[in-house]
C-alpha cells in the first residue's frame, strides 16, 4: 500500500494533507522540498477549475509525493489506488509497517 491517493477540494485541504505527507518522511515532488509541491498543487487546481472541476489528487508513489489533476492519470501512469475517505488515506500514512517497507526500498 505504498502507492496510494486521495481527493483535496481545496488548496488548504491539499496543502494540509502535502505537510502530513512529508511528515512521514516522503520526499516532495520531483525528489525534492515541498516549495514544488505547493505550484504542482495550485497548478492542478488552476487546471480543474477551467474545466468546471474543484478538486486534484494528492498521493504517495513509493518514497515520494504526488499530485495530479485527475484519476486517469493517477492510475495510468502511476498505476496507484484511490482511497475515498482522507481520515483512511492518513491512517495507512501513519501504520509503522509502511513506514519500514519504505526504508527497506530507499536502502536496497
Amino acid at each position: 500500500m505504498k502507492q496510494i491517493y486521495t481527493k483535496c477540494h481545496s488548496f488548504d485541504e491539499a496543502n494540509a494533507l502535502g505537510h502530513f505527507i512529508m511528515s512521514k518522511g516522503y520526499e516532495g515532488v520531483q525528489n525534492d522540498s515541498y516549495r514544488y509541491c505547493e505550484d504542482h498543487i495550485r497548478w492542478a487546481l488552476e487546471y480543474n477549475r477551467r474545466h468546471n472541476r474543484e478538486y486534484c489528487f494528492v498521493g504517495v508513489n513509493g518514497g515520494c509525493m504526488v499530485v495530479g489533476k485527475n484519476k486517469k492519470e493517477m492510475r495510468r501512469k502511476l498505476s496507484m489506488k484511490y482511497i475515498e475517505k482522507e481520515r483512511v488515506f492518513r491512517e495507512l500514512l501513519s501504520q509503522a509497517w509502511i513506514l519500514a517497507d519504505l526504508g527497506k526500498e530507499v536502502e536496497g
